[in-house]
């Protein structure tokens, strides 16, 4: 059409050129004539220029459309890409030593990314009830909770105020959400969910973009709990239920460790316990009995420190108590008040027991009074342990 249009305005240039060129050699012609083929020549170039300018309009929208639609592709590719990303990135975290509450945490900071004016909450159902929200403070109703385990598949709601059942999510502001939940063995273990608090309009490409996240993170969650319990168990005495040596030893590495980079003045205090007569005790009460009583002495330990001390079985009737930031003083009452409790506690057929009664010695030793090194420490405890049991037992020696 560029091309006619051209070759119409030369043709008519050239037109005009040989009437003037006429006129100017004297050949004339009629006024009429010269009316009539102006009028028609200027009639042309206007009917070829509307033409021209349609065409060109139609044109003009095609690409507008085109370029919309390009934008539209090029959105879809960029999502595509982030969603590509962020399941490479929760995928990589199978193979690392990483904690429930930080899968939690890394799922909705990557979906966050997705939705980024949005809020994100990813709610776990079941033994561990726990939540990780990003965006603005959200509480997901227990009603919201029951209502999506009763009916297993994925939600989306663009007008909350209609729906009486989300009438919490209301009062919080919440206008529109969407949620898919995460299953493990056929049960639901979960749910993941976007909310907005600004009329956003979700659509059913959003909701596919929650469930092909939903999937990993299900199987990352599992994968988490299942290296949680594990990690447990590796660290855990089987039989008393609480640290064992070995975690014991690490443990104090790392707090000699801490306090080396820190440069703190602090003073730390281990105790060594040993049972008394606990042979005597299995040899007339048999093995299930003293286990028993090693369990139930580990269990008085466990209620009788502070929030941050750390009891470890550290083998046979043996338990060891860490006392960070407490003085040698501050541990002595302490562990006699443990001792206290096992002598007062009444385990079956202790009248039997050489001195009539079960009961526990204990020595203390305290850093950096006594010793300089985690070893050093164990072994004056020990020490102390020795004399306490060479005094009488039943009693608390310091070293």
């Amino acid at each position: 059409m560029k091309t006619l249009r051209s070759l119409i305005f030369c043709l008519a240039g050239l037109y005009i050129f040989t009437l003037y060129f006429l006129f100017a050699i004297d050949k004339n012609f009629s006024h009429t004539f010269y009316f009539v083929s102006l009028s028609t020549t200027v009639s042309v170039i206007i009917v070829i220029d509307i033409i021209y300018s349609f065409v060109v309009s139609n044109q003009l929208e095609a690409l507008q459309r085109e370029k919309e639609k390009t934008n539209l592709l090029l959105m879809d590719l960029q999502m595509e890409s982030m969603l590509l990303k962020m399941l490479t990135d929760i995928i990589e975290t199978f193979g690392e030593e990483i904690s429930l509450d930080e899968v939690l945490d890394k799922v909705t900071d990557s979906l966050k990314k997705l939705f980024k004016n949005e809020t994100v909450a990813l709610q776990l159902m079941g033994e561990n009830f726990k939540r990780s929200v990003t965006g603005k403070p959200l509480d997901l109703s227990e009603e919201l909770l029951e209502n999506t385990a009763l009916k297993p598949h994925p939600i989306l709601i663009n007008n909350v105020s209609s729906f009486p059942q989300y009438k919490n999510l209301v009062k919080q502001g919440v206008t529109s959400f969407i949620i898919s939940t995460l299953h493990y063995k056929g049960e639901i273990t979960g749910i993941i969910g976007v909310f907005s608090f600004d009329k956003r309009q979700f659509t059913i490409r959003d909701l596919d973009l929650l469930r092909m996240v939903s999937a990993p993170t299900s199987l990352l969650v599992e994968n988490a709990e299942l290296f949680g319990k594990t990690k447990m168990l590796s660290i855990t005495d089987g039989l008393t239920q609480i640290y064992n040596r070995r975690h014991f030893e690490k443990i104090m590495e790392e707090i000699f460790a801490d306090m080396q980079i820190s440069k703190k003045d602090t003073k730390i205090s281990l105790c060594m316990s040993d049972i008394d007569y606990f042979k005597h005790y299995n040899d007339i009460n048999g093995h299930p009995a003293g286990d028993a009583v090693l369990r139930k002495i580990a269990e008085i330990f466990k209620r009788s420190v502070k929030g941050g001390d750390v009891v470890c079985r550290y083998g046979g009737e043996e338990f060891i108590i860490i006392f960070p930031d407490t003085a040698k003083e501050n541990a002595l009452k302490l562990c006699d008040a443990i001792r206290n409790r096992i002598k007062n506690f009444k385990f079956p057929n202790e009248e039997n027991q050489p001195d009539g009664d079960l009961t526990v010695s204990f020595g203390v030793a305290t850093y950096p009074d006594d010793a300089l090194t985690p070893d050093e420490l164990v072994k004056k405890a020990d020490d102390a342990l020795y004399k306490a049991k060479k005094l009488g037992r039943n009693r608390v020696v310091i070293a």
